[in-house]
């Protein structure tokens, strides 16, 4: 079969790419002679669940994953997703089960590594590499790609977005882009393979730090850093274009290559912080005599403290071994809560803080998401399923609705989902009741709590999500020259068609066959499935120095404040 190589570009805005085509010879091309257009992501477009949704072609209820966090069972308290929270097959593993050998690399959400038919090589979120981890498999591969960097790989930059950091972020984020692409390029001309991924991350990061300066109708934007930093997020298009460029000497002209991101972008203008909303309305209780707005002073002796502690943690082997056996007892209960409140001045998400959940009828544990906290599903559940949860859902979206808009004075511009009518599986049970988008995408909805208030417009992001992402492909089977929209699940049915495999049944995606030259064996040959059979996975925690790790590492990345 010939090969099919997807480059995945996170965080890559279609409307972006037309604008600066010209400045993009590489992806300019592929469109030319090819397909292109919006990739519209799921709901919401956050990258964990995203890319899971591109890897299998199915909704997250059939997943397992609704977001970043993932609950520990029986209690209130969360973890983060990695690749054992993914309970149905990526299109890699799919196609390996006849034969077919691929090349992964760095696909956000792929750590732990998966056995793969061919290689793997993990993406963020992961924890630290001090050239000692196992993030591919095979596992020798690990010690091969950080022999050729010469350097551990980094899956994310250790810098914190910040609207103060401007140059050290676009210094940075180019010396991953070159990291990650030089490992790909590598292994590509190296292995045997024959469907290939690679992802390419830092242009989520620089699309987050830099769109305040090319937007003058930003409330961050400030005329006097346009010239320095106006052209920022498209001089890191123009560079992740040279590295498409490089990944594209990889490949014949007899192969096909698609370019995908998990979601689109655009200008972040404020943070709306829904669990305030709820504590505020009576919907959450915290205990008695807990502070909102900042730490109390206890907390801040105890974090003070515990720092030193954390800090070594985070530099010596020597201590992480020697406290290993401790760590599930102090580092994820009450210090690290104590820890954690006291670094981020009290904003923090509800599994450190002390809710009163028999009081507690709604919460968010992650962004964009509301849960109802219900009697058999939730540990100490108070609301009853059906019709009073019906009930008090309508209550809330009704209560969201006529919040006042300090901006505009008027009333918050909501959409509210309900989880039916936006995901349906197995896992539906678990997703959270509401998924909610503020003035179309340009207001974040944060689940930390602590600030007194609902809104801020002090926000290190200056750009986020939305669902406008970006497709792109060409090859001998692909039509050229017109616009196509697809969704996000559509692409790995597509891929699997085209390289003549049968897709699962359980596929949310569609075979877009109009991608296809009307003469190739890829349109003319009929669309088979098969079902998914006996692929179930358990959980698996990260030790408790690795979540720490990933969620800090999630923190710097803005997807926790």
């Amino acid at each position: 079969m010939n090969r099919t190589l997807v480059i995945g570009l996170d965080g890559a805005s279609y409307h972006l790419v037309e604008r600066w085509k010209d400045d993009l010879p590489n992806l300019g091309r592929l469109m030319e002679n090819g397909t292109s257009g919006i990739l519209r992501s799921v709901l919401p477009p956050r990258s964990i669940p995203a890319w899971y949704c591109f890897a299998t072609g199915m909704n997250p209820a059939k997943l397992g994953v609704f977001g970043f966090s993932q609950r520990r069972p029986g209690t209130y308290d969360y973890t983060f997703a990695n690749s054992t929270y993914c309970q149905m097959p990526m299109f890699w593993e799919w196609a390996g089960q006849y034969g077919v050998k691929s090349g992964i690399i760095l696909v956000p959400g792929t750590y732990p590594p998966r056995p793969t038919n061919g290689f793997l090589v993990s993406g963020w979120p992961a924890p630290i590499n001090r050239g000692k981890l196992i993030y591919t498999d095979p596992a020798d591969l690990s010690g091969e790609i950080d022999t050729v960097l010469g350097a551990p790989l980094e899956f994310a930059s250790s810098q914190a977005l910040d609207p103060q950091h401007d140059a050290e972020m676009a210094s940075e984020l180019s010396r991953l882009v070159q990291m990650h692409t030089t490992a790909a390029e590598h292994l590509l001309q190296t292995r045997d393979w024959q469907l290939g991924v690679v992802v390419l991350a830092p242009l989520d990061r620089a699309s987050h730090q830099f769109w305040r300066h090319m937007d003058p109708g930003h409330p961050q934007h400030d005329e006097l850093l346009v010239d320095r930093y106006g052209d920022a997020l498209r001089a890191s298009y123009v560079e992740h274009d040279a590295s498409v460029g490089r990944l594209l000497a990889t490949v014949d002209d007899d192969d096909s290559v698609f370019v995908v991101s998990d979601h689109g972008f655009g200008p972040a203008r404020r943070s709306f912080y829904i669990n305030e909303w709820l504590r505020q309305q009576g919907y959450l209780v915290l205990r008695d005599g807990t502070p909102v707005g900042q730490a109390s002073w206890r907390t801040k002796l105890v974090g003070q403290l515990a720092a030193p502690l954390f800090k070594l943690n985070s530099s010596s082997e020597t201590f992480r071994r020697l406290t290993e056996p401790f760590k599930r007892r102090l580092l994820a209960n009450a210090l690290r809560d104590r820890f954690v409140r006291a670094k981020h001045g009290g904003r923090v998400r509800l599994n450190h803080l002390p809710v009163d959940w028999q009081h507690t009828r709604a919460y968010s544990p992650d962004e964009s998401s509301l849960c109802l906290n219900l009697r058999g599903r939730d540990p100490q559940g108070v609301v009853e399923p059906g019709e009073e949860a019906r009930i008090l859902l309508h209550e809330i979206i009704e209560g969201l609705t006529s919040i006042t808009d300090p901006q505009t004075g008027g009333s918050l511009s909501v959409r509210s989902y309900l989880k039916e009518d936006i995901y349906a599986g197995p896992h539906l049970v678990s997703a959270p009741e509401l998924t909610l988008v503020v003035d179309d995408f340009n207001t974040m909805v944060m689940a930390e709590l602590g600030s007194g208030t609902l809104f801020d417009e002090d926000i290190n992001w200056s750009g986020t999500h939305n669902q406008d992402g970006l497709f792109v492909a060409s090859g001998p089977s692909i039509v050229d020259g017109i616009r196509i929209d697809l969704d996000l699940v559509d692409i790995a049915p597509t891929i699997l068609h085209l390289a003549g495999l049968p897709i699962p049944a359980e596929s949310d995606g569609e075979v877009r066959s109009e991608v296809f030259r009307h003469d190739s064996s890829a349109f003319l040959q009929p669309v088979n499935g098969a079902p998914v059979t006996s692929f179930t996975q358990p959980n698996k925690l990260l030790s408790a120095e690795a979540q720490a790790e990933v969620e800090q590492q999630l923190r710097r990345l803005g997807y926790l404040e």
